[in-house]
């Protein structure tokens, strides 16, 4: 039908909860609800506000936006509160597939939760930068952080890039740690290389070091070998580790002497060894 003047926005005409019971003389702003369930208007003009028996002038006695509600002046304590939304019922469509834009939707408005877990199946990247250069996803074997496109792909801190995947392969900033892993003492010694490059033990009898596990070619590193209180404590060595002039080192004898064994993987079951006797 026509209408003579503005003409009204549809929805269904809604009473606002009452308010209040926040009126303080001081707060101006206050959550619009309905049934406990925050509401809002599409214009301040489909408002009727009444405060203290008072109707407000939409524009000017009060704003709105979205959820909030704004009075010029501050409701004083005790007033009374009563408020509709005005509209007449209709029926609310469902949007078309791939039909609601970036800009329709309130910023930071999509929160994790309601993100595909997982965020992305095996082989899908996740890529960021103007050109796709840096791409994360799994490969259904390995998990891949992947600079598809030019420069360095850099770890940083505080701003300062301190290791990068370099196209000759690693550049180091800094000086760079590793832990010394405690070796357990006993008859047989076997070195994990998988829980560190370097290892030490303080021997308590005569020792046998058996081949290392986890091996890793290329894999370097150092034994630091600790007589005990007593001394005298002597060690054999596994067929693994090869020595130079292929004659394994004797270890020094005196009470608390350290001695220093530093190794390279060169191949599987060949641990290259040359020894520092006596360090001190």
């Amino acid at each position: 039908m026509a209408y003579i003047g503005k003409e009204p926005v549809r929805g269904q005409n809604r009473e606002l909860d009452d308010i209040s019971g926040s009126f303080n003389g001081g707060n101006t702003a206050f959550t619009m609800q309905v049934g406990g369930l925050n509401t809002s208007a599409g214009s301040v003009n489909q408002l009727f506000i009444s405060v203290g028996g008072v109707l407000q002038n939409p524009g000017t006695d009060f704003t709105v936006a979205d959820s909030t509600i704004t009075f010029t002046t501050p409701p004083a304590s005790g007033l009374d509160f009563w408020g509709i939304i005005q509209g007449d019922a209709i029926n609310i469509n469902t949007p078309a597939d791939a039909s609601v834009s970036t800009s329709k939707i309130v910023a930071s408005a999509v929160t994790y939760a309601k993100l595909a877990d997982p965020l992305a199946a095996d082989n899908e990247k996740i890529k960021f930068g103007t050109g796709s250069d840096l791409e994360i996803f799994h490969n259904a074997s390995n998990s891949v952080i992947n600079d598809a496109g030019t420069g360095d792909l850099q770890l940083q801190l505080g701003g300062t890039t301190k290791l990068a995947v370099v196209s000759g392969g690693i550049s180091l900033t800094g000086g760079g740690a590793c832990n010394i892993n405690a070796l357990s003492d006993g008859a047989s010694i076997t070195i994990d290389m998988a829980l560190g490059l370097h290892h030490s033990v303080t021997l308590g009898g005569n020792r046998a070091f058996a081949a290392p596990t986890n091996q890793a070619i290329g894999q370097s590193g150092s034994i630091f070998i600790t007589q005990d209180g007593t001394g005298s404590r002597t060690a054999s060595w596994n067929a693994a580790f090869k020595w130079a002039g292929g004659t394994a080192p004797t270890l020094t004898t005196t009470a608390s002497a350290i001695d220093r064994i530093d190794y390279i993987v060169k191949a599987a079951g060949e641990v290259n060894a040359v020894a520092s006797l006596d360090v001190k």
